[in-house]
């Protein structure tokens, strides 16, 4: 045996050497999967246990309860709840911003410091400077990433407008928190980091401005192990309703928490679906080249078994060769997949505000790498050797009966399809190994599938900030007041000079619920005739608030499994806190608009109110502009002042800088996918047909004409294979749309038409440099050598 084993070793190194072009053509698709299920799996890891590690190191709150004002003596009994481990409270508020680096008004969000103790929760990491002296009430801190993008040093002034009083503030340091990993102001997606501000200054200074001495409007709560959210959460309910509570609400609820969850979700599903795809396609081309190498050594293996070879020696032989053949993609992938991973966490990292994140690769990635990768090729060359290896002797080394040519179909297929000899003998190759030409296409569809998925989302999700910040919101600024205002509130910002036109709307916090369903989300007041601000659906159509009723935006029907014609609850947690019964009037999908749209004119009668708003959208001369923003920052009933344009800029570098290098990585691996494809299938049929091809040379065939009816085969399976790819990819897309929208967004389907477009360019560059490389083999076929071959 141990001379055998020498005899198929060297024979497996032959093989090897032999087939290196094919080697590296797989190699290619298989590091393609490999590198993308490395890269996915190592980043879910790397965040979930930055996530995890940061929460539980500075002891990030499992629940938050806002209220109008408590007393500090309230805390008593907060802490004595069953389930509550740990209570602190503090005091919130919003303000507006005047930083001289900075021309438009600055959204901020206020919270007084943590207490200075290490039980306390959400505590911050001092990245930069000092945390305010307690002594000193003019002395803040700030998230790094406002203070980095605003271009702020360490004693810089910040002019803050706090509940209607102007306060002159001094930056002391930079921070991070838990809280704001994900860092965002009403109407955003995604951070504005320049424009918007999360501040902490000492809470005495903080009360005295807000009036809330010895009081507090907000409580955090950390739960004891194993106790459940939804039973904490309603005694917190029921405890603050009397000081104003409007809803204790889960950390999964919370805005910076959901798009991590939802990061890590989008990695889960294309870890889920991607690598398969790449992996499955390598299998398919390892077994194609294993099922041709094994016919043609057909009688090879039964000279092997003659000589007292065991079929179980031969059949190792050959799951050897699958094996090697495997490796070189396998390392690859491994190594590609831990330099992606590495690049993606650079880009999480400025994304996600943590204070470290290290990609690492568990165990658990390379074991599943091995097995996604291993398993499938170890199978596939079983199959193709099986039916040769279980064959006597005397039947392996019998050259096999030849294909059957007489078919009257195949015949007037060929001779209908091609005008002359050398078109009418591609036409028969294809048609007569069916299964064979059938698998080429897949396998080359399969190759333009993904390019055209992974070419999409960045089209998608720039037609999604169009139709959000193009065709729904179309005013210059939205204005946003710290409290619910009157009308008159309405007629002092027309009286802005510089403003041309002013849409009123009205917002209110609200339970939505539908039997066990409930979502905690807003009702919105709109203009029916509204011009500035409009609700708009996922196709861009235009839709008015119904007079009565609600307009349920889908995510939030499906949520709560509603239809048009249902009534839905809405506990409205602000004002006199009605109860209200609300029919679902319309459903309709929009990119990012509200969850539930009413009149404005209703909602204020359903809140038992006057003619209130809270915030207008405006449009402006932009030669006032800079007019309009100091009268809107020295108003004490300004809470917030969004700039749209600016607003847009931020999204669409968002996406340019982020999304754009996740797209570009996907679409590179994808392309080494059609490239291994193209030349894979080129080599085997040149390697398949050497014989036939030497004839025609001798029979009188010029050179161009032998390569023709080769490369021919080749484009013939592109070209059918191309419709196939794009209408694929275009449904694979489709359905990651689904996966990827999430609770606060819908991206909306859509398709540029430049992206096919170029995913033909690619296969079509691919191909013809593999038609380059072939016809130069043809060009210098061994005429006697390839003769000399048995069929």
């Amino acid at each position: 045996m141990t001379g055998a084993g020498s005899t198929l070793n060297v024979k497996l190194l032959r093989d090897l050497w032999r087939l290196r072009g094919q080697a590296v053509a797989i190699a290619l698709v298989i590091a393609a999967g490999v590198g993308t299920m490395v890269m996915a799996v190592g980043l879910i890891g790397s965040l979930e246990a930055t996530r995890d590690a940061y929460y539980d190191r500075y002891r990030f709150a499992n629940v938050f309860a806002p209220l109008v004002r408590g007393p500090e003596t309230l805390m008593a009994r907060v802490r004595l709840l069953p389930g509550v481990a740990a209570a602190d409270s503090r005091i919130s508020t919003r303000a507006t911003l005047k930083v001289a680096q900075v021309v438009e008004p600055v959204t901020a969000r206020v919270h007084s410091l943590p207490p200075a103790r290490a039980s306390a929760l959400n505590r911050l990491v001092l990245r930069d400077g000092r945390l305010p002296d307690p002594r000193r009430s003019q002395e803040v801190v700030a998230n790094e990433a406002f203070v980095q993008a605003a271009g702020l040093v360490l004693g810089d002034p910040i002019i803050a407008v706090l509940h209607g009083k102007q306060v002159e503030l001094r930056l002391v340091g930079s921070v991070l928190s838990p809280e704001y990993v994900y860092a965002l102001t009403p109407g955003q997606i995604f951070p504005d980091n320049r424009r918007s501000a999360i501040l902490w200054l000492g809470r005495e200074p903080l009360a005295a401005t807000l009036d809330l001495n010895q009081a507090f409007n907000d409580v955090l709560v950390r739960l004891a192990p194993g106790e459940g959210v939804a039973e904490v959460e309603r005694r917190l309910d029921l405890l603050l309703a009397p000081y104003g509570g409007s809803g204790a609400y889960s950390r999964e609820q919370q805005v910076s928490d959901r798009f991590v969850a939802s990061e890590i979700d989008q990695l889960t599903t294309m870890a889920a679906l991607l690598p398969p795809i790449f992996l499955l396609v390598a299998a398919f081309l390892l077994n194609i080249v294993l099922a041709r190498l094994v016919d043609t050594e057909r009688e090879v293996i039964g000279l092997l078994k003659a000589f007292g070879f065991p079929v179980r020696a031969i059949m190792l032989h050959y799951v050897q060769l699958a094996i090697l053949l495997s490796l070189g993609g396998l390392a690859l992938g491994i190594g590609l997949g831990a330099w992606l991973g590495r690049g993606m966490a650079g880009i999480y990292q400025r994304f996600f505000t943590f204070p470290f994140l290290e990609f690492r690769i568990g165990p658990e990635a390379y074991l599943l790498a091995v097995a996604a990768t291993l398993i499938p090729v170890m199978l596939g060359a079983t199959t193709a050797v099986w039916r040769s290896a279980r064959l006597s002797p005397a039947d392996a080394m019998r050259p096999e009966a030849p294909p059957d040519y007489s078919s009257r179909l195949v015949s007037w297929l060929a001779g209908a399809l091609g005008p002359d000899e050398p078109s009418r003998i591609v036409a028969r190759g294809l048609l007569r190994r069916p299964l064979r030409s059938i698998l080429t296409v897949l396998g080359l569809a399969a190759a333009t599938m993904l390019y055209v998925a992974t070419a999409s989302p960045t089209a998608s999700i720039g037609r999604m900030i169009d139709l959000g910040f193009g065709a729904a919101d179309r005013s210059d600024l939205v204005v946003t007041f710290a409290e619910p205002r009157d009308s008159r509130a309405l007629y002092e910002l027309e009286r802005i000079p510089g403003v041309l036109q002013v849409q009123p709307f009205r917002t209110v916090g609200a339970r939505l619920r539908s039997g066990h369903h409930e979502v905690r989300e807003a009702l919105s007041g709109i203009e029916p005739a509204g011009d500035l601000s409009r609700v708009i659906d996922i196709e861009g159509q235009a839709s008015a608030p119904p007079p009565a009723g609600a307009l349920l935006e889908g995510r939030i029907a499906r949520q709560l499994g509603v239809g048009v014609g249902d009534t839905i609850e809405a506990a409205v947690t602000e004002g006199e806190r009605p109860a209200l019964r609300l029919s679902v009037a319309a459903v309709l999908d929009s990119p990012f608009g509200s969850a539930a749209s009413l009149d404005r004119a209703q909602l204020n009668r359903l809140m038992r109110e006057g003619d209130t708003l809270s915030g207008a959208y405006l449009r402006i001369d932009t030669a006032a502009l800079a007019g309009v923003y100091a009268r809107l920052n020295a108003s004490p009933m300004v809470a917030g002042v969004t700039t749209r344009s600016a607003l847009l800029r931020t999204m669409t570098e968002t996406v340019e800088q982020n999304f754009a290098i996740q797209t570009y990585f996907y679409v590179g691996l994808a392309m080494l996918v059609v490239v291994g494809v193209v030349y894979n299938s080129a080599r085997i049929s040149l390697s398949e047909r050497a014989r036939d091809l030497a004839s025609l040379r001798v029979l009188g065939f010029r050179r161009r004409e032998v390569a023709f009816i080769l490369l021919g085969e080749q484009a013939l399976l592109v070209m059918l294979a191309l419709p196939l790819g794009i209408w694929a990819g275009i449904e694979l897309w489709h359905y990651l749309i689904g996966e990827f929208s999430t609770e606060l967004f819908t991206i909306p389907f859509f398709i540029d038409p430049r992206i096919p477009a170029r995913g033909v360019l690619v296969v079509a560059a691919a191909a013809t440099g593999t038609a380059f490389l072939i016809r130069y083999r043809v060009d210098r076929l061994d005429l006697i050598r390839a003769l000399k071959t048995r069929e």
